[in-house]
Parts: C-alpha cells; sequence; structure tokens
C-alpha cells in the first residue's frame, strides 16, 4: 500500500484565452490543438473516439495476438545478434486506456477507392513483460510508459457494391512514427545478459513498424 499527502499549498491554474498567451506560449501549445482545429482539411471525428472506447477489451485482443505473430520471426532473426537462446511474451496487454484520434482526412478517387488519414495519439497503460533466456540466466523485461504517435493512411479498395463493399484494406504509414518506452529489467539476472536492454528496444520498435502493411 501507498500513501501520500497532498500538499496544502497546491493553487488552481491560472486560465488565459489564446488571444492573451504570447508567441512562445502558443508554439508550446500548439501540438496539442487537435488536428481539426489547425487544419480544416481534417475532420472532428468524436464518434470514432467513442467507438474505438467501446470496442477497446476486444481491439486490445485483436492486435496483442497479431503483435505475437508478427514478433516470432523478427525474435528468431534478432537472437542470433544478441546471443540469446529464447524470448517469449510473460504478458501482453496495451491496457485499459485506448488511443484517440484528433481527426481524419478522407479521399474519394476516381479509382473505386476511399483513403481515410487519421491522426492518432496514444498514452497507455499497457501490461507488457518479456522473459529473456541467455547464457544459462533468465530475465524479464518490463515495458512501461509506452507513447505512440503516428498518421497511417487506410485505403479500402476496390469498393464494390456488396459487403463489405470493399475487397481489401491497405495500411501504410506517412511518416516514421513517434514511439516512445521505458524499460523496466527485473530479477537479480536482468543486468547480466549483454545486449538485453537494446534488443528489447529493437523488438518494440520493429513490432509497431510491421503493423505498416495490408490486411484484406
Amino acid at each position: 500500500m501507498f500513501i501520500y499527502f497532498q500538499p496544502t499549498d497546491v493553487k488552481d491554474p491560472a486560465i488565459r484565452p489564446l488571444i492573451e498567451q504570447d508567441s512562445k506560449t502558443l508554439q508550446r501549445l500548439l501540438p496539442e490543438i487537435p488536428q481539426w482545429v489547425k487544419n480544416p482539411d481534417y475532420d472532428r471525428i468524436d464518434w470514432l473516439n467513442k467507438l474505438v472506447e467501446n470496442m477497446w477489451p476486444y481491439i486490445d485482443t485483436a492486435i496483442c495476438k497479431t503483435a505475437r505473430n508478427i514478433a516470432k520471426p523478427i525474435i528468431a532473426e534478432q537472437i542470433p545478434k544478441y546471443k540469446i537462446d529464447s524470448v517469449e511474451f510473460e504478458k501482453l496487454t496495451l491496457g485499459s486506456l485506448p488511443p484517440n484520434f484528433p481527426g481524419m482526412k478522407v479521399y474519394v478517387t476516381d479509382e473505386k477507392e476511399l483513403i481515410m488519414e487519421p491522426v492518432l495519439k496514444w498514452a497507455g497503460n499497457p501490461d507488457i513483460t518479456i522473459a529473456v533466456k541467455a547464457f544459462g540466466l533468465k530475465a524479464t523485461v518490463q515495458v512501461v510508459d509506452l507513447q505512440v504517435f503516428a498518421a497511417p493512411r487506410i485505403t479500402l479498395k476496390p469498393l464494390l457494391p456488396v459487403f463489405p463493399c470493399f475487397a481489401n484494406i491497405y495500411v501504410s504509414l506517412l511518416e516514421k512514427p513517434h514511439v516512445d518506452f521505458g524499460l523496466k529489467l527485473l530479477g537479480a539476472d536482468a543486468m547480466a545478459i549483454p545486449g538485453l536492454y537494446k534488443f528489447v528496444q529493437v523488438l518494440i520498435v520493429f513490432v509497431v513498424l510491421l503493423f505498416d502493411g495490408r490486411v484484406g
């Protein structure tokens, strides 16, 4: 149990209209302003955020199952470089906090396709624990404070006159996503395995990047 005391001298932050802010403050706040406010080409999509929030437990399970499948060949390719015997996910869940979509741009073309470009921001509370065996030792690594900011492009094509009204879904990334996380080494043997920290970093980044692909 953790017990903490809230300071008695805490004051409410000052609230001022944007028009009263100086240029430096506005530049600092700009990344936090939703895309649909900054760019008229983007639409507000509160409905999508509500949908994802309600479906998140099922989306979490589906994503984690896919992540395990994606990770298998990556692990097989990478472990010889780090002289690691085996790597397994002991726990893998993205937690209870769903991603947020601050806005989305939609294109309708003459090519019988629909193109969507949502902005994705996710700062979740995942529970990801990886067990690594090497040099006769076992170490456990926990991924903490995982954040992903990405700009995917989702293309539905070709469009068809029968449900679900498209044949394939193509997902790509318009730019390199921002992936930030911390690693917590558990167990006395964790620091005894050379390259362990770097290996887990590479594994997590590869799994995120390889979600850039095709579903169909």
